[in-house]
C-alpha cells in the first residue's frame, strides 16, 4: 500500500496525479491501457528525488459544476483498475478542494505550496510562475536557494473577487463567438492587427469586443485584441510591477492557449527562452500535492469514496420566496396573423435592431401590420447574421415586397444601417418606445407608461406620458445582470437557457439569495455555492432574483415605476426573471408580444413617418443581398497626434465612412442633426485658456514637470505660476495616449480608478523625458467662498504622491518628487505658510514664495475669471434664442481629458450641434446647497450639486454627468443629483472604454428625449 494521489480541484477543471512504489508500475500500466482516455503515464525528472518512482496523471476534465460529483466520478474511474486498499494517501488542493478533504477526512494543501512543490521537483531552474487557471489566476516568484523556506516562495499574489483575464471568460467569448477555446489562440495569432479591448474586468472587455464587432474587425482580430487584453490585465491587476526574474514557467488551462501566450511574452518583454509552457502546465498542482501526501509521515485514515456518492449537498442557505407567476401576464400568444396577399406587391417597411447578443428584423405594412419577424443570434457577425435575416425574407416574400423605408438601431446601427442603405438611423430607447406604445395601443389595453428592456449587454428603463419619453436611464458601465450573464450562468449550470432554467427556477422552494453584485462577482457566488453542494433549481432561482434586483437597484435606481409596465427584450423570453420582478414590486408584470424584436417594430414605425415626413422619396434600400454591395474595408493609424486611433475605412460603393476616431476632425463622422450651436466651443476656449500661465522655458534652469493629469485640470495656473515665479522651467507632460494610460495601467500596484491609473503613466511619461522634478501637491481641499461647507477631495487626489512614490518602478527617481502638503480651503496666509516650508526644502526663501504665491492665486483668478465670464456670455446667448444647452458635470480630469472620456464634450457639439456648457463656467460658489445635502463633504460634490440646481432654475438646460468606475465619492454624489435639478440627467461613467458606440447611444436616447433631435428652438 504505497501510491499517494494528489487532486486539483479548480471552479472549472479537476486533475489527479498518483505516485506508486516501485511494485506499483504493474497497476498503473493496467490502469492506462484500459482507460487511456482517462489517463496517461508520466516521468520524473532524471535528477528528481522520486526519479524511479511510477506516476500516472489523469486527463484534463472539466468539473460542468458539480465538483463532488466529478472527484467521485474520477476517483471511481482510478479504483476500477487500481484496488482502492492499494492507496495510502490522499491530498487536495485547488479553491473547491476543501469541501472534499472535510467529506473524505485529509488533508487540504494551499495552492502556491503545491504549485511551488511541483515546480521545485519537475522545474527547479524557473524563477518565476504564472498561472492563469478557470477563474484564478497567480503569480509565484521562487528562490534559486534548494534550502530555502518556504518552498522558496519570496512572493506571490493571486487576483482577487473578479474573475477578468481568467480561463472562463476567455471560454464564454470563445463560444460567443462561435470558436472552441482550442481555436482561439490559432486564430489569434493569424490576426493581422488587434482591436483594441479593456482587459480590467470581464464584463467592460466584453462590451469594448461587442462594439469592435459592430464597427467591422474581424472575429480574428478581436480575439487577438482579447489575448492582448488578458496579459494586460495580468500584468497590471495580478504582477503589480513586482519582480519578473526569468526563467518564467507559464501554467494552467490558458498557457495551452498560443494567442495568450504570445500576449503574455510581448506583454513582459521576454524572450522565448526565458518563457515557456511546461510540459506538465495543468498538474503541478496535483503534482505538488501528490508529493506532499508522498512524503508525509503521519499519514490519516480516509473514508472511502462512497461517502461523496452519498453527500447530498444540501447546505442552509439564505433563501428567497419562492417564485410565482400569479402576476405575470404573457401575452406572446396574443398575436393576430395578417395575410399577405398571394398576388401584386405590400408596401412595406423594415426595421432592423442589431444588438450585441441577438440581431432582429421585423417587415410592417403601412397600416403597421407586422407581416414577418425574425430573431437571430448576432454571434459576433452582424454582417453575416443581417444578410441572413434579408435572405429569410426574400424567401419568404419574392418580390412580393416594396420596401418603402429602412431603420436600423441597436450597438450596431451605424456600420449595418449604411451597409443596408438605412433612411434613418435612431438610439434604441426611441425605437423601444415607440415599438411598445404601437403593440400596447393594438392590445386595446391601457397605454404602457413604463419599460423594463434588459438585452444581452445592456439594460434600458424608459417611463412614458402622454406618448413622450419622460426619464430613461440604461446600465452605465457594464452588462451585470444582463441576458449574456444568464446565458453564462445557464451554460456553466449545464442546463438550457431556453425553457429549462426558467423551469427550474419556478420549480425551487428555496431560491439562494445572491443579491445584486456585479457580474463577476457574482459568477464566484454561484461557483461556490456549487462547490458547496447547493441544487441548480435554487440557484437559477437566485440568478433570475438577481437580474431583477441588479436592474431595479442600479438601473432605476429609485425613479418612479408606473403601473402598466412592459417586460421586453430577450431576456423577458425567460418567465422566471419576469415573475421575480413581478414579486419585488408587487406588480403586474407585462410580457407582451414580440418581446424580443420590439426595438425592430419601433425603427420600421419611425422609418414609416420618416418617409411620410419626407413625402414618400424613394428608399435608400441596397437590397435583401449585402454579400453583392460592393464595399471594401482597410485599417491604418491615423498619427494626427500621439493618440495614434486605429482607424478602419469603409468604402461602400464611394462613400467613406470611418471608425475608431477619437480626437481629429479629419475623420469625424458627419453630424445627426441640422442643429448648430449658438454658443462658443467653451471646451476648446478653456483648453487654451488653461494653459496661458505656461511660458516658454528659459533655459539654464531647473526643469519641474506637472503631469497633464489630475490637479492640472483645475489647478495648473496656479501651480504653473508658483513653480516658474521660484525659478523653475516648467514641462507639462502630452496629452494622454493609449502608451501613457497603458503604462499607468501596469505600474498601478493598487486599482485604483483609471484616471489616477493615467497619473501614473503621466508621471513616468515625464520621468522618462529628463526633468529634474515632478510636482504632485498633497492637496487636501480647496477654497470655499461659504466656509461652513466642507472642501475635501477625494483620498486618491489626497493621497496621489505618496501611492505614486511606493511605486517599486520609481525608487530611483524619489527623490525628484516634489509633494508640498496645502490646505486651500484655511486661505491665502495659510497657503503662504505651508509652501514656504515646502520653498525651504529647495533653499528658496519665504519671501520669494510668499511673492510666487501671490502671482499664482493672481494667475488662478485670471483663469477663473475668464471662464466665468464666457459662460455668462452663453447663457445669455441661450436665453435670446431659447435654444437648449447641455451642462457637463463631474471631476475636471473626467470632464476634460478627452482619452478618459472618447472626446464625448466635443462629439455632444460636432456631432449634435449641442450647446455644450462645462460646469465651471457657472457662478458655482453662489449657490447654497445644504437644501439638498447639508454635509456634502466633497468639494466636487459640492460643485457638482450647485451646478444642477442652476439648471433647475433654467428650463432650456440639462445635465450630462462624466464619472468614471470606481469613483467612491461620485457613487454617493450621483444619488442626490435628481433631487438637485429637479429632471432627470445623463451618466456616461467611463473607465478606460476605447470604443465609444455605448456611450454615443446613451448619449442620442438623452438628446432625443430632451428635443435636441427633433427641433430646432423650442427652448426644451
Amino acid at each position: 500500500m504505497a501510491i499517494n494521489i494528489g487532486l486539483d480541484i479548480g471552479a472549472v477543471s479537476l486533475k489527479l496525479a498518483a505516485i506508486g512504489a516501485h511494485d506499483d508500475a504493474v497497476l498503473f500500466e493496467r490502469l492506462v491501457s484500459r482507460n487511456p482516455d482517462g489517463f496517461f503515464h508520466a516521468d520524473f525528472p532524471a535528477s528528481a528525488a522520486l526519479a524511479q518512482r511510477p506516476l500516472v496523471l489523469s486527463r484534463y476534465r472539466r468539473i460542468q459544476g458539480s465538483p463532488i460529483q466529478s472527484t467521485f466520478d474520477l476517483l471511481k474511474e482510478f479504483y476500477e483498475h487500481v484496488p482502492e486498499e492499494q492507496v495510502e494517501g490522499i491530498r487536495v488542493t485547488g479553491s473547491g478542494s476543501e469541501l472534499i478533504a472535510k467529506l473524505l477526512g485529509i488533508y487540504f494543501e494551499n495552492e502556491f505550496r503545491a504549485v511551488a512543490k511541483g515546480v521545485r521537483e519537475f522545474y527547479p531552474d524557473v524563477r518565476t510562475v504564472f498561472e492563469m487557471g478557470g477563474e484564478t489566476s497567480k503569480y509565484i516568484r521562487l528562490e534559486p536557494s534548494e534550502q530555502s523556506k518556504y518552498l522558496g516562495i519570496v512572493d506571490y499574489q493571486s487576483s482577487g473577487d473578479c474573475a477578468a483575464g481568467t480561463g472562463s471568460f476567455i471560454d464564454q467569448q470563445a463560444s460567443r463567438l462561435l470558436y472552441t477555446v482550442e481555436e482561439v489562440g490559432p486564430a489569434a495569432c493569424a490576426a493581422t492587427c488587434a482591436a483594441r479591448v479593456a482587459g480590467r474586468c470581464s464584463v467592460f472587455a466584453k462590451s469594448d469586443m461587442i462594439h469592435a464587432q459592430q464597427k467591422g474587425y474581424t472575429t480574428d482580430q478581436i480575439l487577438r485584441g482579447l489575448c492582448d487584453a488578458v496579459a494586460r490585465n495580468f500584468k497590471s491587476a495580478i504582477v503589480k510591477g513586482k519582480q519578473v526574474a526569468p526563467p518564467v514557467a507559464f501554467i494552467g488551462g490558458v498557457a495551452l492557449n498560443a494567442g495568450v501566450r504570445n500576449a503574455m511574452r510581448e506583454a513582459f518583454q521576454l524572450s522565448e527562452t526565458d518563457f515557456f509552457v511546461p510540459e506538465h502546465y495543468c498538474w503541478l498542482g496535483a503534482l505538488g500535492a501528490a508529493i506532499f501526501e508522498s512524503d508525509e509521515a503521519r499519514k490519516r485514515s480516509f473514508k472511502r469514496i462512497h461517502q461523496l456518492r452519498q453527500h447530498t449537498g444540501r447546505q442552509s442557505f439564505a433563501c428567497s420566496e419562492p417564485l410565482s407567476m400569479n402576476s405575470v401576464l404573457l401575452l406572446r400568444d396574443h398575436v393576430a396573423d395578417v395575410a399577405v396577399p398571394a398576388a401584386g406587391k405590400v408596401d412595406a417597411y423594415l426595421g432592423i435592431d442589431i444588438g450585441s447578443v441577438s440581431t432582429n428584423l421585423v417587415v410592417i405594412d403601412t397600416a403597421g401590420n407586422l407581416l414577418h419577424e425574425i430573431y437571430l443570434r448576432t454571434q459576433g457577425r452582424p454582417i453575416e447574421v443581417v444578410n441572413s435575416g434579408l435572405a429569410e425574407i426574400e424567401r419568404e416574400f419574392g418580390d412580393r415586397l416594396n420596401i418603402l423605408g429602412v431603420g436600423t438601431t441597436g450597438s450596431g446601427r451605424e456600420l449595418i444601417g449604411e451597409l443596408v442603405g438605412a433612411d434613418t438611423v435612431n438610439d434604441e430607447i426611441t425605437a423601444h418606445k415607440t415599438g411598445a406604445m404601437h403593440v400596447s395601443d393594438r392590445l386595446g389595453m391601457e397605454r404602457v407608461d413604463t419599460i423594463f428592456e434588459i438585452g444581452g449587454q445592456d439594460s434600458k428603463f424608459i417611463r412614458i406620458n402622454d406618448g413622450v419619453v419622460v426619464d430613461f436611464t440604461m446600465n452605465e458601465a457594464c452588462a451585470a445582470g444582463t441576458g449574456s450573464f444568464l446565458e453564462e450562468q445557464a451554460e456553466k449550470l449545464g442546463i438550457s437557457i431556453k425553457g429549462e432554467f426558467a423551469q427550474l427556477a419556478l420549480a425551487s422552494q428555496k431560491p439562494a439569495r445572491l443579491g445584486e453584485r456585479c457580474t463577476v462577482f457574482m459568477e464566484r457566488d454561484v461557483t461556490s455555492l456549487l462547490l458547496k453542494g447547493a441544487e441548480v433549481g435554487d440557484l437559477a432561482a437566485g440568478l433570475a432574483y438577481s437580474v431583477a434586483l441588479n436592474y431595479l437597484n442600479r438601473v432605476v435606481r429609485g425613479r418612479k415605476i408606473g403601473d402598466v409596465i412592459f417586460f421586453q427584450g430577450g431576456t423577458a423570453y425567460n418567465d422566471a426573471v419576469a415573475a421575480a420582478f413581478s414579486q419585488i414590486l408587487d406588480k403586474r408584470i407585462i410580457v407582451p408580444p414580440h418581446n424580443g424584436v420590439i426595438g425592430a417594430i419601433g425603427m420600421a414605425l419611425i422609418a414609416h413617418e420618416v418617409m411620410q415626413q419626407r413625402g414618400q422619396p424613394t428608399s435608400k434600400f441596397r437590397g435583401y443581398h449585402l454579400d453583392r454591395v460592393d464595399y471594401k474595408t482597410r485599417e491604418f493609424v491615423c498619427k494626427a497626434c500621439s493618440n495614434f486611433c486605429d482607424i478602419k475605412e469603409f468604402n461602400i460603393e464611394g462613400q467613406r465612412s470611418y471608425w475608431g476616431d477619437k480626437c481629429s476632425d479629419k475623420f469625424r463622422k458627419r453630424a445627426r442633426t441640422d442643429r448648430k450651436p449658438v454658443v462658443e466651443d467653451l471646451v476648446e476656449f478653456r483648453e487654451k485658456v488653461l494653459e496661458q500661465a505656461l511660458l516658454t522655458p528659459i533655459g539654464n534652469r531647473k526643469t519641474v514637470g506637472i503631469p497633464r493629469t489630475m490637479y492640472f485640470y483645475d489647478k495648473f495656473p496656479f501651480w504653473c505660476t508658483y513653480m516658474q515665479e521660484l525659478g523653475f522651467d516648467v514641462v507639462v507632460s502630452p496629452r494622454t495616449d493609449p502608451v501613457i494610460a497603458a503604462t499607468g495601467d501596469e505600474l498601478a500596484i493598487a486599482q485604483p480608478c483609471f484616471p489616477v491609473k493615467v497619473a501614473h503613466g503621466h508621471v513616468q511619461k515625464l520621468l522618462d523625458s529628463g526633468v529634474d522634478y515632478v510636482l504632485l501637491p498633497n492637496a487636501l481641499n480647496e477654497y470655499a467662498e461659504q466656509p461652513a461647507e466642507e472642501t475635501h477631495l477625494c483620498p486618491w487626489n489626497q493621497t496621489l504622491p505618496f501611492v505614486v512614490r511606493a511605486i517599486p518602478q520609481m525608487e530611483a527617481a524619489r527623490s525628484k518628487f516634489l509633494m508640498p502638503t496645502v490646505n486651500f480651503r484655511f486661505g491665502r496666509k495659510h497657503v503662504e505658510k505651508e509652501l514656504a516650508t515646502f520653498a525651504k526644502t529647495l533653499n528658496i526663501s519665504r519671501r520669494k514664495s510668499d511673492r510666487a504665491v501671490t502671482s499664482a492665486y493672481a494667475a488662478q483668478g485670471e483663469f477663473t475669471d475668464q471662464l466665468l465670464e464666457a459662460g455668462a456670455a452663453a447663457l445669455d446667448s441661450l436665453e435670446r434664442s431659447g435654444e437648449p444647452g447641455l451642462v457637463l458635470v463631474g471631476r475636471p480630469y473626467n470632464l476634460y481629458d478627452r482619452s478618459i472620456n472618447c472626446d464625448i464634450p466635443r462629439k455632444l457639439r460636432a456631432q449634435y450641434g449641442a450647446n455644450v456648457i462645462p460646469m465651471d463656467f457657472l457662478p458655482l460658489e453662489q449657490e447654497n446647497i445644504r437644501d439638498v445635502n447639508p454635509n456634502m463633504y466633497w468639494n466636487s460634490g459640492r460643485r457638482i450639486l450647485a451646478a444642477a440646481k442652476i439648471t433647475k432654475r433654467r428650463r432650456n438646460l440639462h445635465l450630462v454627468y462624466i464619472s468614471n468606475f470606481k469613483c467612491g465619492p461620485d457613487s454617493y454624489i450621483k444619488s442626490f443629483m435628481d433631487t438637485a435639478a429637479g429632471k432627470p440627467g445623463l451618466v456616461l461613467q467611463f473607465d478606460g472604454h476605447s470604443n465609444d458606440a455605448g456611450f454615443i447611444t446613451r448619449c442620442e436616447a438623452y438628446l432625443d428625449s430632451k428635443g435636441f433631435l427633433r427641433c430646432s428652438a423650442t427652448g426644451t
